[in-house]
């Protein structure tokens, strides 16, 4: 049965096979009939591409982390970096989705402007590890706030398998949560969905799954408002501490290139102009080159 769905940004498939839990004391379950509020870096809400300098309200950094435990000077919704001050090294925009920074980010390396389409962030060194802060590690939290319709009330957890495809690319590296303590605001702790290094030239696609009916899950869903959360840290290509202050590039690209929307099993063509996302196969393509992280000259 093709179950008529709402558009969104990624691949969403869901098993609908329920499962049947008696006696007492058992956890609340749910079942997913629907999930909403899914978007990519850098598009509005009818998935248009937002200028570049403009904030993606879609997207927020919950929490940041610039050589100490908190900074609330990165936190805030994100912004589009601009085409004049995408990172040579870095993946290409798609046609669908954009590159993404921190509130506080400028448009050069020797300071340049804030908030304006810029990529330019602290960042240098780390211990290692993303619950570790180093003297000049910096660390950014960015959030999605979606929600899962279904039944078993506000919080269930849902028992029916879903899964949610995307594909990513952050500079320097990122590890992926689903609804981890804290929903963003903290550090997330435990073992992360997916993770990648030197991840900013090279697009991965990741599954976000629940683990039942056999798939190998890697994530907890709930009905109701659930958050992806993803953890970049800036280091500037440092893996050990270090004493440097200068400013590097930094940001997310968060988007979906693959299967479409699959109910049951069965596929749901996208609504109406969403994303086509026939037309986004191929049209995202990357630098092989490494870039230099040591050229401090300013973006014009």
């Amino acid at each position: 049965m093709i179950v008529a769905m709402r558009p969104r940004a990624f691949s969403i498939s869901f098993a609908l096979a329920a499962f049947v839990f008696g006696g007492a004391g058992v956890v609340r379950a749910g079942t997913a009939t629907d999930v909403t509020g899914l978007y990519y870096t850098g598009i509005n809400n009818s998935g248009g591409l937002l200028s570049g300098g403009a904030q993606d309200s879609h997207w927020a950094v919950t929490f940041a982390s610039v050589a100490g435990p908190t900074d609330a000077s990165y936190q805030g919704s994100s912004y589009v970096v601009s085409n004049t001050y995408i990172d040579a090294g870095w993946t290409q925009n798609t046609a669908f989705a954009q590159w993404i920074v921190p509130p506080g980010a400028s448009t050069a390396a020797s300071g340049g402007t804030l908030d304006t389409g810029g990529d330019y962030l602290p960042g240098n060194g780390t211990g290692g590890n993303n619950n570790s802060f180093t003297k000049n590690e910096a660390t950014f939290v960015y959030t999605l706030a979606f929600n899962i319709v279904g039944t078993g009330g506000a919080g269930s957890t849902v028992t029916n398998s879903v899964s949610i495809s995307l594909t990513i690319s952050a500079d320097d590296q990122y590890s992926i949560f689903v609804n981890p303590a804290g929903n963003g605001t903290s550090l997330p702790t435990g073992t992360a969905a997916a993770t990648k290094t030197n991840a900013w030239n090279n697009s991965t696609a990741v599954t976000l799954q629940n683990g039942t009916t056999g798939l190998n899950g890697n994530s907890i869903f709930v009905i109701g408002t659930n958050y992806l959360t993803v953890v970049v840290d800036n280091t500037n290509s440092i893996t050990t501490t270090s004493s440097s202050t200068a400013l590097n590039p930094s940001g997310l690209l968060v988007y979906q290139v693959g299967a479409a929307t699959l109910v049951g099993g069965m596929p749901v063509p996208e609504v109406g102009t969403w994303l086509p996302l026939a037309g986004a196969l191929g049209l995202y393509g990357c630098f092989t080159r490494r870039r230099s992280r040591q050229d401090a000259a300013a973006l014009v």
